[in-house]
């Protein structure tokens, strides 16, 4: 928390001690039992782990399968292939994975993104070998039996009514399908009703053969297991898959972003939900954390806080005396070879000048940052996301996660020490110049939800993001 001091000292040396002292302990924090190895097999397929003597370990297996993979005829494939894993193979039905799970005291964890399939399981170190015997089984032969598509089938298609629900949800999804449309990102992972009612076994049967190849996929673990022996279990077990292809299939590398908006009018929702966002950048591009700061600056808030005018940060201070915003929240997505910067927000729809208004502030905020955001300010956001790498490096799970989705992406296992070096290494100028090269005068997608009839207009927003700087 920054302390208050004399105006004439623009930073004093307290301050300054006290940064260095926080920056050193989560260098020591990060450096120490967090060290992550990457190693390749010569069919592709890539191990890669942190050895951090806990008593627990995280193991699984991260696949470059997602919804960005498919198309209108087969959306929601990747999710279905993943759920049908529950059901179990052709040599452990699904009571004998539940029972060998239960025995070691884990269950089966899986998601599935736009651009990434996961599973995995959290284990005592001693059942390590175990648990990647389970994961290989359960990935690779799935029997995808009639009887267990036709009841997950339900499942699938009652999940994407229900996900109607979530309507935060539901606007980032529009928000993609607008920012990204005519390309296989602009497909949520959830599927659509069309095609969740017609894929059929066949259908699985080839995405799975197509897509779970060794060169796209990671063997990762966190926790008490030794690299080398890792590395071992994954060439015992997957070191012996093909890399060849029955079919000739898209690999869907094009994105395209397009500066558009989405509107759902339906006025029995009570409040207005939308989102604005330029295109970001990928996982990769020396940009992403710059970027990643500055949406840190703009932060979020909900009017069920009780930080309004009190709040340290001064975007917060004027958004939240706005009668008619309910909350908002900035993001910065990255993907593989393309990203969103923006936010989202709920407000009252009974007015456009309220959303207006709401929008202008963020904008505001965009060209500040893009201008005059100080090294001091860019502190105190370094600090919440140096934090959160410590968070990230205190549970295997997550730092697991992170660690698959790293080397399908970059390629390379990134050390968090290395990331928390980077960070510190950025000041006021990192993020001032990156806001601008991204978001200054920058195409704007937006999609809105409920209430829009108080939509402000996309000409005077975009409009917004060029004259913000005269």
């Amino acid at each position: 928390m920054a302390l208050r001091f004399a105006s004439g000292l623009k930073k004093p040396l307290v301050q300054i001690r006290h940064a260095s002292a926080i920056a050193a302990t989560a260098q020591d924090v990060l450096a120490t039992s967090n060290k992550a190895s990457l190693t390749e097999l010569k069919n592709g397929f890539r191990v890669a782990s942190v050895e951090n003597n806990r008593p627990l370990t995280t193991i699984g297996v991260w696949i470059d399968a997602g919804s960005r993979y498919e198309n209108g005829e087969n959306n929601g494939i990747s999710s279905f292939a993943e759920h049908l894993v529950y059901h179990g193979s052709s040599s452990r039905n699904r009571s004998q994975l539940e029972l060998d799970l239960a025995k070691l005291g884990a269950r089966l964890n899986s998601y599935t993104s736009r651009e990434h399939t996961a599973y995995f399981v959290q284990v005592p170190n001693g059942e390590v070998e175990k648990v990647v015997d389970i994961l290989a089984n359960a990935v690779r032969s799935s029997k995808f039996d009639e009887a267990a598509i036709d009841a997950e089938r339900q499942v699938l298609i009652r999940r994407l009514q229900e996900a109607e629900g979530n309507v935060n949800d539901v606007v980032l999804d529009n928000l993609h399908a607008t920012a990204f449309q005519g390309t296989p990102f602009s497909l949520s992972p959830l599927g659509n009703m069309r095609a969740l009612e017609n894929i059929t076994r066949q259908d699985l049967l080839n995405y799975v053969e197509d897509h779970y190849k060794p060169v796209r996929m990671v063997l990762a673990g966190v926790g008490g297991v030794s690299h080398d022996q890792l590395a071992s279990l994954g060439d015992k077990y997957f070191g012996d898959i093909s890399n060849n292809y029955e079919r000739k299939i898209s690999q869907n590398e094009n994105v395209r972003f397009t500066g558009s908006e989405f509107r759902y009018r339906d006025d029995t929702y009570p409040f207005v939900y939308g989102a604005f966002a330029v295109e970001g950048v990928a996982n990769s591009n020396p940009d992403a954390l710059p970027l990643q700061l500055a949406s840190t600056l703009v932060s979020g808030w909900e009017n069920t806080s009780s930080v309004t005018t009190n709040a340290p940060l001064k975007i917060i201070q004027k958004l939240s005396i706005l009668p008619a915003l309910k909350s908002y929240q900035s993001f910065s997505i990255n993907y593989n070879n393309t990203g969103l910067f923006g936010f989202q927000f709920t407000a009252d729809g009974d007015n456009m000048e309220n959303c207006i208004e709401i929008v202008r502030g963020i904008q505001h905020e965009w060209k500040y940052l893009a201008t005059s955001v100080t090294d001091h300010e860019v502190d105190r956001a370094k600090n919440k996301l140096k934090a959160e790498l410590l968070s990230i490096a205190d549970d295997s799970t997550r730092f697991a996660d992170r660690l698959g989705r790293d080397v399908l992406n970059t390629g390379k296992a990134t050390q968090l020490e290395e990331l928390e070096r980077a960070i510190h290494k950025l000041d006021g100028s990192s993020v001032r110049e990156a806001v601008s090269r991204h978001v200054y005068d920058r195409d704007i997608a937006a999609a809105g939800v409920g209430q829009t009839e108080s939509w402000p207009n996309y000409a005077q927003v975009r409009y917004g993001m060029s004259w913000w700087r005269l």
